[in-house]
Order: C-alpha cells, then structure tokens, then sequence
C-alpha cells in the first residue's frame, strides 16, 4: 500500500510533469525540439546539406494544418526549419518561444531550399520524431519517443553521443501508472486539504491561458471563433456565463493554432487540453467571487482530474482529449460553486453521456470549434449535476461508480478508436 504522504508527492509529481507551459502545437514542436538538439552538434545551419524528419502517424495528422509560432506557416517542415535556425534545445516545449522576426528570412529560406523531407515513420509509438540533419562533414540524429521531449537516442555519425532505454510502443509514464490505482475521491481530497504552499504554482495556468485567450481576442487568428461568440453575446446573465467560458476559451486556442508567440499551460503533452482545463475554472472563480486559495485548489482540482482521466487513454489518438479535459473543468468548476464531490462525479457522467465520440482529425484553426464544444458540453453538464440530475446508468458508457464510467471511457479510446486514426490520416492526405 502506498504511504499517504507518497500519494502526495506523486500527485505533485504529476501536476509537475503533466502541466507545463508549451509554445505552439506540441506535435509540430517535438519537431523542432529535435531538430533544435541535433544543431547543438553541427557548426553552422548554413552548411546543412539536407535533413529527414521521421514520425508517427499522429504526429503527421496533427501536424498538417497548424500554425508553427511565430511564422505564419503551418507543417513539419517550417517546424524543423525553426528549429534548426531559432532553436534552444534546452528550452523543452518553448524551444521556438524567443524566434523573432530578424529569423523568418532564414527560416523560410530553408524551409523553401528542398533540403527537408517529411515521411512517416513504419513504427507503433503512439508519438515517435526521427530527425537526421547532415552538413557537408556531419550527420546527426536525435530520435523521441514517448512523450513530446523525451529524447532517448543522440547519433553523431557513427558515435552514439546520448542513449537510454526507448520507450516500448504504448508504454505508461511512471506518473501514469500512479494515476491508474487511485480513484477520484483521492484527487478531491489532495486538491482540497493539500497546504496551499506545495500547489500554489498551479495559478500560473491561469495567468498563461488568460492572456493567451487576450491575445486571441485582440488578433486575428486562425476562424477568430473566440471573438466572434463575444460579439453575439446574450443579455440573459446565465447564458452570458456560458458565453464567456465558451469564447475566452476558444480566443486561446485561436491564439495557440493560429501562431501566436505566448505560451499556453498544457496538460497531458496538450495545450488546447490544457486551456481547456483551465479557463472555465477561471471564469468561474471570477463569476462566485472566489479567492486565490479557492482559485488554485479548483485549478489543481481540475488539472489532476484532467490527467487522471487521461492515464487511461493513449498519449495520442483519435480522440480529441479536450472532451476529457472538459472533465477535469467540470470538476473544477463544481469545487467552486457548491464544493459537493457528488455532484462533480454527475458532471464528469454528463460529459460522458453527452459528446465523449468527438475525433480528432489534426491540429488546426478547427480546434478552437473542439474547444467550444468540450466547453459547451461542460457547462450543461455542470448545469445539470448541480441540479441534482446526472445521466442514469442505464444508458450507455455511464456506471454507477465514476471511476469505472472514466475506465469506461478509456476502453472505448484505447481500443474502440485504435481503427479510426488510420483512416482519418487517409483521408487527409488524399484530399
């Protein structure tokens, strides 16, 4: 049995590792994060003869259309282009946040040269980045698997400069497998009597996707979905709350896909899951005049429930993991207005009885539309259970315990959805 004091720390852990500030799409940045890596080897980016990026099928899907920040261009091959000319490979998933302007003449020579070819890679990762960057004397290669910047393998020509263990295809964090044995009323529990000293930093979520969802209020990005609800914004002061959820939360991923420069706070290796979890808890602070304590406790609340949830799914699939994120908000958001721990479990059973078969197909300006609707389905959900209604067992993926509706859910993506990538990837690039 786990000490109680060690379920603490792990859950620290797993806020720590799983909510962390990212720039840009993180798929299209794990590309630049290794294309960033193999220049820390080579001398001079102008003598690149030619680079090959390698990676798994999901990586390509969510790659396709969005925004690489800073550049106006969206793909893989702007996002190594970036990487090798405006790079930190110390800076993980900020790796391109200090691109500036004075870099796009050379990033987009480069991009535009030929020298860089995409393919995807013949492997089983969930998320796998291959890149190899020659020169006229050198060839590097720096390989991830896993996680976003989980660099398992640095080749200089024949010299292995770096080597661990790679991660076996579909394998679990350390902080995942935690995840799995416990249950929603440990996280409750955590979030609500932890000292606030130890989750204080989880404020910073909302100071970062607030003012990403500002910049996507003021610009315009991508389908500007954010601006256009606060444009048709109601009168009825319960709709104005959902409306304000709905479209600050949709400013954000406008920003986010649409190339803007500003960080967002993600969860689960996901910015737009982790706008998702982190701006209507905001809203709703703001709505209930809740202080900073009860701010953080509901973020953390959120947060840990967002990736609780996500320990059961894969890393990367297609399903559009703002629907589970949306559960962790739901958690949050029941926190602030009533603090019942069974009436989050009847939100969390709403948003699984009402949108969990949302796909993704790629990053793009759509996915502010996913947001809208995670955000959406969270707050009838919310709605609902604090009303005292939740969807009966009776009816499809909900039981009577929410821990075994969330493994429930897990089910249905790990293995209901594993046929359906494939052929959305088809489809996208036979268009």
């Amino acid at each position: 049995m786990i000490e109680k004091n060690d379920i603490r720390q792990m859950f620290i852990k797993s806020l720590k590792e799983g909510v962390v500030p990212a720039t840009g799409c993180t798929e299209p940045i794990a590309v630049a994060y290794a294309a960033a890596n193999c220049m820390s080897y080579l001398n001079d980016q102008n003598l690149i003869t030619d680079m090959h990026i390698k990676v798994s099928s999901n990586i390509m899907k969510n790659a396709m259309a969005v925004i690489v920040p800073g550049t106006g261009r969206p793909g893989l091959i702007t996002a190594a282009s970036a990487g090798i000319v405006a790079g930190d490979p110390n800076a993980g998933l900020s790796v391109i946040s200090e691109l500036s302007n004075d870099d796009l003449p050379a990033i987009f020579a480069l991009a535009d040269s030929g020298k860089i070819s995409v393919d995807v890679a013949n492997v089983d990762d969930d998320l796998y980045v291959e890149a190899i960057v020659s020169d006229d004397a050198n060839t590097v290669r720096v390989c991830i698997a896993g996680d976003h910047t989980n660099i398992f393998l640095i080749q200089k020509n024949d010299d292995i400069i770096f080597s661990k263990d790679r991660p076996t295809a579909h394998a679990i964090s350390e902080t995942k497998q935690f995840l799995q044995t416990v249950e929603l009323q440990d996280i409750w529990e955590f979030a609500k009597n932890e000292p606030l000293e130890e989750i204080e930093f989880m404020k910073e979520a909302s100071v970062l996707n607030l003012a990403l969802s500002e910049d996507g209020f003021k610009n315009d990005y991508g389908i500007k979905l954010g601006q256009s609800l606060r444009k048709s914004r109601f009168n009825s002061s319960v709709d104005d709350l959902c409306n304000d959820i709905v479209s600050t939360a949709s400013a954000a991923s406008d920003a986010r896909m649409g190339g803007s420069q500003l960080a967002a706070m993600s969860n689960s290796g996901s910015g737009n899951q982790g706008i998702t979890a982190t701006i209507p808890v905001s809203i709703v602070s703001e709505y209930v005049g809740a202080n900073e304590e009860d701010l953080i406790r509901a973020l953390t609340l959120s947060h840990l429930t967002a990736l609780y949830i996500h320990s059961f799914l894969p890393v990367l699939s297609a399903f559009c993991a703002t629907d589970s994120a949306a559960m962790g908000a739901a958690t949050g958001c029941v926190y602030l207005l009533t603090g019942d721990f069974n009436e989050a479990c009847s939100a969390i059973k709403n948003i699984v009885g009402d949108a969990a078969g949302m796909v993704c197909d790629g990053a793009g300006c759509s996915c502010a539309m996913k947001v809208a609707s995670s955000t959406s389905s969270m707050y009838r959900a919310v709605n609902l259970a604090i009303q005292d209604i939740e969807i009966p067992s009776s009816n499809g993926l909900i039981h009577d315990n929410i821990d075994d509706t969330i493994k429930g859910l897990g089910t249905i993506v790990s293995e209901g959805f594993k046929g359906t990538d494939p052929v959305i990837l088809n489809v996208m690039v036979n268009k």
